[in-house]
């Protein structure tokens, strides 16, 4: 992937724009991104005077491509540059893309754009040769590891899984379509290699594109291709670079600047979106005031963790049974003002993943993991033996996270763990009912669970105490 151009590539497009615009422009990247720019250059395309007879917009996954190009192909009514602007086209996906728009679908939810997700995932199911009657009786959530690889493009963590499944059910109730996909592309290479009609203009957006197609190589050729998306590491999370980059350039744009320090409490906070990430560093900058630098007691005060570290040491101190430290960490998130709903749904989340690596402790690393075992020599020995139970439980997840899930599971009997998804479940039922205080029953819970390790070890002090 090619590096994300920053804000003045799409001003000095702009620019040139003004002077003399291409036939067609590409602007690849997330919704917000892309949003953003394609509105700056219609603003150096067509007055706001003209925009309601020589701007016309179209959902390319919802819009066939023949419909925009009869568009681009009728002249405006008044004098001027005509746009025709063809949002999230699916024209120039392939079969080999779907991880790509899998990662699209994802970022959507993240940032609380349902619809936005579920047209994303229509277009994709769409891509995978799904039909109307296996969205209504299918459920994604319900297939196989293999499976779900294959109509996904990648490997799915199991909170991925449980998420795009929720959002196939929100596109039955609101009785969503979804419609054969058809490759459009030859209708749009057909277009450019005769020409575009003088006068007009085509921008599509996209999320992904297979840069192999002829069409995307004539849209090179002949327009601007413009690559918003940012470089993620095999993780997914946005790569230190790249947050440094964003972070310096909204800094810049406030007239601020960042401590060393400050950048290295950001990068640990920054998560894997960008719109979030763009978001907090922006409300951080004006919540600085009238100071020149920003600090990292500024970080802790005014940038909200997009990247939920705060899980990890959740997670070991409940392993641990350390329910006062675990207690606190929930306060903490309550008072950033986590709804209690979304903490529960968190926590059952880490208790399934304690409970598919105590799985994976008890079968193929079965008499292989020890307590003392470092990071290094469970990458380099153990991680690869985890195979296809592993892939299943973890999916793409980096193998540290792996190790730390492990590491814990490792203190916590099954059966333990067992009876607290089924406590959770409850919990969420009474949640739902109005049924108790909510954070009242978080903090029991997390107090239950750590009970028997607080037993274990006073009768481990008992029995240490001289007689």
């Amino acid at each position: 992937m090619t590096a994300a151009p920053g804000p003045t590539d799409v001003s000095a497009l702009c620019a040139a724009a003004r002077k003399q615009p291409r036939p067609v422009y590409l602007i690849l990247g997330e919704a917000l991104s892309t949003g953003a720019a394609a509105h700056a250059l219609i603003d150096a395309l067509v007055p706001a005077a003209s925009r309601d007879f020589n701007l016309e917009i179209y959902d390319g996954r919802t819009t066939p491509m023949v419909t925009a190009l009869a568009g681009l192909r009728m002249r405006g009514l008044l004098p001027g540059t005509k746009v025709v602007w063809v949002r999230e086209t699916t024209v120039l996906l392939s079969t080999e893309k779907k991880a790509d728009l899998t990662t699209a679908v994802l970022e959507s939810l993240d940032n609380e754009r349902r619809d936005e997700a579920a047209a994303r995932l229509l277009t994709l199911l769409a891509l995978s040769g799904w039909t109307q009657e296996q969205l209504n009786s299918e459920r994604a959530d319900a297939l196989s590891a293999s499976a779900l690889k294959e109509c996904f493009g990648t490997a799915l963590e199991p909170a991925q899984v449980q998420a795009l499944g929720a959002l196939q059910v929100y596109c039955q109730e609101r009785g969503l379509a979804i419609s054969a996909y058809h490759d459009d592309s030859e209708l749009l290479l057909q277009l450019l290699e005769s020409g575009v009609p003088p006068g007009s203009v085509l921008l599509l957006t996209a999320a992904a594109a297979d840069a192999r197609k002829r069409v995307f190589k004539q849209l090179h050729a002949l327009g601007a291709v413009v690559d918003l998306r940012v470089a993620r590491e095999r993780s997914g999370a946005v790569s230190r670079d790249q947050v440094l980059e964003i972070c310096r350039g909204i800094a810049a744009e406030f007239g601020l600047r960042l401590e060393p320090t400050a950048l290295e409490r950001i990068g640990a906070r920054a998560g894997n979106e960008v719109a979030g990430l763009t978001m907090e560093m922006e409300k951080l900058c004006l919540y600085v005031g009238a100071a020149k630098t920003i600090t990292a007691a500024d970080v802790e005060a005014g940038f909200r963790d997009l990247a939920e570290s705060w899980i990890f040491d959740f997670t070991s101190a409940l392993a641990a049974g350390q329910g006062a430290n675990a207690v606190r960490l929930l306060r903490d998130l309550l008072g950033q003002g986590d709804h209690p709903l979304r903490l529960l749904a968190m926590i059952a989340r880490e208790i399934r993943l304690l409970l598919a690596a105590r799985d994976c402790l008890d079968g193929p690393l079965a008499g292989k993991w020890r307590g003392s075992v470092s990071y290094p020599v469970f990458q380099s020995r153990l991680h690869p033996l985890l195979g296809e139970m592993g892939e299943a439980a973890f999916g793409k997840m980096h193998p540290f996270r792996v190790f730390k899930y492990l590491s814990d599971a490792a203190r916590v009997p099954a059966r333990r763990l067992e009876r607290a998804l089924i406590e959770l479940s409850n919990i969420d039922l009474k949640f739902k009912r109005s049924r108790g205080d909510p954070v009242l029953l978080l903090e029991t819970f997390i107090l239950d669970f750590c009970r028997p390790a607080a037993k274990t070890a006073v009768a481990a002090l008992g029995a240490d105490a001289p007689h």
